[in-house]
C-alpha cells in the first residue's frame, strides 16, 4: 500500500515537473513571437517615418532612417529601393545604383529598380560592352535569379507537400495502378522539391557572397598589379559595375563585362 502510495506520488511529481516544464517552454515561446512582433513593429515604424520624410523632400534624413533600418540588420527590396531613389534625389548616382542593385539582389524581378537602375545607368560615363556568355551558364544563373530566395523555398515546401500526400496514398491503397501512380508521383514531386532547394540555396549564396562593386570614385586608374607604381591599364569612373575576383591588402582584384581584368585600390569600391 505504502509502495503504491509512493509510486502515486511520484508520478504527480513527475507530471507537476512536465507540466512546469511545459509552461516554461510556452512562457519563452510567447516571449519571443512578442520580441519578434515588438522588433517587426519599430522596422515598420522606422521605415513609416523615413518614407514620410522623402514625401516631404527631406532626403538626407531620410537616407538617414534608411540607413539606420539596414545598419540593424533589416533588409528588404523596399528598403534598398527607397534608399536608391533618396541617393538618386541628391545626385548620389554610385549610391542610388548601389542600392537598386542590392534591391535587385533580393527580388530580381523587381520591374521598378530595374526600370530606375537602367535609366540611372545612363547617368554613368562608361559605356562597357558585355562579353557573350556560355549559353548553359547563363540559363542556369537566369534560373536561379528568376525568383526570390523565399518564392524558391515556398515553392519546395510545397512540392514536399504534394510529395507526402502521394506517399500516404501509395501506403494506404491496395489497388496496383493507384499504388504505382502515387509512389512515381512522389518520388517525382520530392526530386522537385530538392531541386527548388538547389536553386533557393544557390540564390541565397549569391546574395551573401556578394562577387560584384560598384566604384564609388569620380574617376580611378586600374593597375597591372595590386600597387601604385604598377602599370596603368584603363580608367573607370563612379557608378561602373565591376566584378570582384580576388582580394590583396588593400587592393581588390576586379574584371569588367567586356572582358579587361585589373587592379583596384578597395576603399574605391562598395560590394553589392
Amino acid at each position: 500500500m505504502n509502495n503504491a502510495k509512493l509510486i502515486m506520488k511520484n508520478k504527480v511529481i513527475m507530471n507537476e515537473m512536465k507540466w512546469n516544464e511545459a509552461i516554461s517552454s510556452i512562457k519563452l515561446l510567447i516571449i519571443f513571437l512578442l520580441f519578434s512582433t515588438a522588433s517587426f513593429a519599430a522596422v515598420s515604424e522606422d521605415f513609416t517615418i523615413a518614407n514620410k520624410l522623402y514625401s516631404e523632400k527631406k532626403y538626407e534624413e531620410a537616407i538617414k532612417q534608411y540607413e539606420s533600418i539596414i545598419t540593424a540588420d533589416n533588409q528588404s527590396t523596399d528598403i534598398y529601393y527607397n534608399l536608391g531613389n533618396a541617393y538618386y534625389k541628391t545626385n548620389n548616382i554610385p549610391s542610388a545604383i548601389l542600392n537598386y542593385e542590392r534591391a535587385l539582389k533580393l527580388q530580381p524581378d523587381n520591374e521598378d529598380a530595374l526600370f530606375n537602375l537602367a535609366m540611372v545607368n545612363k547617368l554613368t560615363v562608361d559605356k562597357i560592352d558585355r562579353l557573350p556568355e556560355l549559353f548553359i551558364e547563363n540559363s542556369w544563373s537566369n534560373l536561379i535569379t528568376s525568383r526570390t530566395v523565399d518564392n524558391w523555398a515556398y515553392s519546395c515546401i510545397g512540392l514536399l507537400f504534394l510529395s507526402l500526400l502521394f506517399f500516404v496514398g501509395y501506403l494506404i491503397t491496395r489497388i496496383v495502378i493507384i499504388k504505382k501512380t502515387n509512389f512515381y508521383a512522389g518520388v517525382l514531386f520530392f526530386g522537385l522539391s530538392m531541386f527548388c532547394f538547389l536553386l533557393a540555396f544557390q540564390h541565397n549564396k549569391i546574395i551573401k557572397e556578394s562577387s560584384e562593386a560598384i566604384i564609388f570614385i569620380s574617376t580611378t586608374t586600374i593597375q597591372s598589379e595590386p600597387n601604385e607604381n604598377s602599370e596603368k591599364l584603363f580608367t573607370l569612373h563612379e557608378g561602373t559595375k565591376v566584378k570582384l575576383l580576388e582580394e590583396s591588402n588593400a587592393w581588390s582584384k576586379i574584371k569588367l563585362p567586356n572582358g579587361n581584368v585589373g587592379w583596384i585600390a578597395s576603399k574605391e569600391i562598395k560590394n553589392i
